[in-house]
């Protein structure tokens, strides 16, 4: 099958993801408890950006929340260094996605172990999720791990930790 140009701009962005993954030096975990120091709040998402234009080989966009603020933090993922804050307030839907997750028995950092620990890869996103996709899993965490050269995909049940829907990414 020959390849498109769409197919090879995909393969090269995600080529240069993976790579730049690889080289990093702090690993999202390590982004998350930086951060975790300069806002507090309960994590919402977090995930490796490696074309922020702000830091040369990648960002950790971490999301904290408390139940009316909203703190967005970049971290460089190769020196750990706070690159850029912002502050704002929750929106109604906010608010209410962010009082269905406290109430989640997995928290968001059990669901990270959970998901590493069944593919043997290293977390790059992890995203608190509460809708209708799929019709048994109204609350779950949506993970993208770093596995070799390949980003595998899946979701976790933020209130049984069960695995579904897996999938190497394109």
């Amino acid at each position: 099958m020959p390849i498109t140009t769409a197919s090879a701009a995909t393969q090269t962005a995600k080529s240069s993801e993976v790579l730049a993954a690889q080289v990093s030096k702090i690993s999202l975990k390590q982004a998350i408890q930086i951060a975790s120091k300069k806002a507090s709040g309960t994590l919402v998402s977090a995930e490796f950006d490696d074309d922020d234009d702000k830091a040369q080989g990648g960002v950790y966009e971490i999301e904290l929340s408390t139940e009316s603020q909203n703190y967005d933090i970049k971290v460089d993922a190769n020196t750990g260094k706070i690159i850029a804050t912002k502050t704002g307030n929750l929106d109604s839907g906010d608010v209410a996605d962010f009082k269905i997750q406290k109430q989640a028995r997995i928290h968001i950092m059990k669901g990270m172990s959970i998901a590493e620990k069944k593919t043997g890869g290293r977390a790059l996103k992890i995203e608190f999720k509460n809708d209708r996709d799929y019709a048994n899993y109204t609350s779950y965490y949506e993970v993208e791990l770093l596995k070799s050269n390949q980003i595998i995909e899946l979701k976790v049940n933020a209130n049984t930790g069960e695995i579904f829907n897996s999938k190497v990414k394109k």
